[in-house]
């Protein structure tokens, strides 16, 4: 899985809190039998942010955490 693969997965799982009106990342939205490969996409994306091809603010944005 890339880092786009990973991206356009993890847009399916933002939630807003309906409190404060904020967004996370929310991964009892998918179905059990996939949260695995989820799980894989934060881990592609977290590597991503530590070796610098993605900044942490560029993630929040293109999974619409904003």
């Amino acid at each position: 899985m890339d880092l786009i693969q990973a991206i356009e997965m993890l847009k399916r799982t933002v939630k807003e809190n309906g409190t404060h009106h904020m967004k996370h990342i929310d991964l009892t939205l998918v179905p059990a039998d996939e949260k695995g490969h989820y799980e894989r996409a934060l881990g592609v994306v977290k590597l991503a942010i530590m070796e610098g091809k993605i900044s942490q603010d560029e993630f929040a944005a293109r999974v619409n955490l904003n």
